[in-house]
């Protein structure tokens, strides 16, 4: 189950769901889906979802398995 996700589904009104959906080229059944946990989003599906909704949702939120990658990634940056 994705709370993260969840939480933004039950608070975003249907037109919101839809307009996010279509720029992040899915269907707000596919992120029910992803609320739910039956599916796991691919990195670049979390991507499109956090620039379509203006970061209301966002990449840590949906793939937290993803947080030390990127901080090992960044700390080899610096």
């Amino acid at each position: 189950m994705n709370d993260h996700l969840r939480e933004w589904l039950a608070t975003a009104s249907n037109d919101r769901r839809r307009h996010v959906a279509a720029e992040a080229k899915t269907t707000v059944g596919h992120l029910w889906q992803l609320a739910g946990g039956h599916r796991k989003a691919s990195v670049d599906l979390a991507e499109r979802l956090q620039d379509a909704s203006g970061g209301e949702i966002t990449i840590a939120g949906l793939r937290p398995d993803l947080i030390p990658f990127a901080r090992k990634a960044l700390k080899g940056a610096a």
